[in-house]
């Protein structure tokens, strides 16, 4: 599954509170991502599909272990945004406030990390998708 976009990085000069902003909204994402995930993985598992289709089972592994790691993946990418997320909130709530340009280029691996998670997502919902359509 790799990704079908390359990432490209655009000069950026966004706030702490705009990085705050675009964190909250990329932990959105992935936790309904990982619903999503969970879906499917039931879906795979349930016995909605006829057993007579050839390699039905191999297939359907070869699915889940590919949910797995995607849930893996956006568990760990979620994890570094809540890291980050606090050290920005800590900056901007400090007595103190000095600009870090650390923070823009945490922030820049961050989206990249996150575009090119969200690429593989889509790449696995459309495989997915089309096998689904291929065996109803």
């Amino acid at each position: 599954m790799d990704p079908i976009v390359s990432y490209k990085a655009f000069e950026i000069n966004k706030s702490y509170n705009d990085v705050i902003y675009d964190s909250s909204i990329w932990i959105s994402d992935l936790k309904f991502m990982n619903k999503e995930l969970l879906f499917f993985k039931t879906l795979l598992n349930s016995n909605l599909f006829k057993s007579t289709i050839p390699n039905l089972f191999e297939r359907h592994q070869v699915f889940l272990e590919d949910i797995d790691r995607l849930h893996e993946n956006s568990n760990t990418i979620k994890e570094k945004i809540e890291r980050y997320k606090c050290k920005v909130t800590e900056i901007l709530n400090s007595d103190v406030f000095s600009f870090s340009e650390g923070y823009f280029e945490a922030y820049e691996c961050l989206v990249k990390e996150i575009f090119e998670f969200n690429q593989k997502y889509k790449s696995f919902r459309t495989q997915l998708y089309e096998y689904l359509i291929e065996i109803m």
